[in-house]
């Protein structure tokens, strides 16, 4: 069975990510959420945005930031 990508991984998994992958999954999701093309799709990079912003928070100590999701 082949290794789940990190867009599969559970909040777990993502907790034990090195900060260095975790920084560049949460790149991505603000390229996403600032470049998507649907609200939905945009919605969803924001609610992972918040979800792996937390984990940072809590498993590295790097504040996370306040963030609303606003519909352009």
């Amino acid at each position: 069975m082949a290794t789940p990508t990190i867009k599969e991984q559970s909040p777990e998994v993502l907790a034990s990510l090195p900060l260095e992958d975790l920084n560049r999954e949460i790149n991505r999701c603000v390229y996403g959420y600032t470049n998507g093309g649907t609200s939905q799709g945009r919605k969803s990079f924001f609610k992972r945005l918040v979800m792996l912003e937390q984990i940072r928070e809590n498993t590295h100590g790097i504040p996370a930031k306040q963030r609303a999701f606003r519909v352009r």
